[in-house]
């Protein structure tokens, strides 16, 4: 029963992506970094035929919808709102926020839902290739050569969609030439797609350090950038609707939680709380 139930999540979670970001399953399956003999084993229910463990990576890497109720904060709307129009002016913008400000939640809703926009969690254990491939297989390309082949190939895919996004969550972690390659990639694809950066603080804060210090290829990736756009700390009146809308009606309860400065400890508080009680 259990392996039953995982194969019909994975199965609607696979259709509801392909569905949702107009997805071949041949394209999804390299982006799942699987066969596409499993998404067809799944879609057939053919339990046999696949892992649990397999099952569960393609649920993780879909990522489920939470039971917890999102609030379109101020942060949350800005962040649509920028990723919406970088990709119509195909423009090159940068989301700067406080650990815990919701970028993460709000870029990848905006993900799911568009079209022709592609999603990159950078890794501190990410080398140079590890990065550029990722960007592929997150486009369905199965690819791995030169960095000079592997750039080329990300730039050629994304002048052939219409008005595409690529979004680079957690950018304070990318090494200088991860960075370099991003400018080289922006360079090569001006006219036509966008690409949004989202960090903490202090990727913006080293980047300008950077620049100051005239450090090769910096300025020019500086220059490039439209917008440092800052997130705002959350309101008491957010952090209240986001309690009532998760069943947290206690008044004392939520004025305790007022006092919280970002959302994630926010979130934390109520999941415990939901625990506790």
């Amino acid at each position: 029963m259990q392996k039953e139930n995982l194969i019909q999540q994975a199965k609607e979670l696979i259709n509801e992506f392909a569905a949702q970001k107009d997805l071949s399953k041949n394209k999804l399956s390299k982006k799942l970094n699987v066969s596409s003999a499993i998404l067809s084993f799944i879609e057939n229910g053919q339990c046999e035929s696949v892992s649990e463990d397999m099952l569960l990576k393609i649920i993780n890497e879909l990522k489920p919808k939470s039971a917890f109720n999102i609030m379109g904060t101020s942060n949350y709307n800005a962040i649509q709102s920028i990723c919406k129009s970088t990709q119509l002016a195909s423009h090159m913008n940068a989301i700067i926020g406080f650990t815990g400000a919701g970028k993460s939640t709000a870029l990848y809703d905006y993900y799911r839902n568009g079209v022709n926009v592609y999603y990159i969690e950078c890794k501190n254990s990410m080398n140079r290739k590890q990065f550029l491939h990722a960007v592929l297989a997150e486009m369905g390309i199965n690819y791995l050569g030169s960095v000079y082949d592997m750039v080329k190939q990300i730039c050629d895919y994304l002048n052939t969609q219409n008005k595409p996004l690529l979004i680079i969550d957690e950018a304070g972690k990318v090494s200088t030439n991860i960075l370099l390659d991003l400018h080289d990639i922006r360079n090569s694809t001006f006219h036509n797609a966008g690409i949004i950066m989202a960090g903490c603080e202090y990727f913006q804060r080293d980047v300008q350090k950077a620049v100051n210090k005239e450090k090769i290829g910096y300025p020019e990736f500086h220059s490039r950038v439209v917008n440092w756009n800052i997130l705002n700390r959350p309101t008491k009146a957010e952090i209240a609707a986001i309690c009532k809308a998760n069943g947290i009606n206690d008044e004392d309860l939520i004025k305790d939680f007022q006092k919280l400065p970002n959302y994630r400890l926010l979130y934390n508080a109520i999941t415990n709380e939901e625990v506790m009680s």
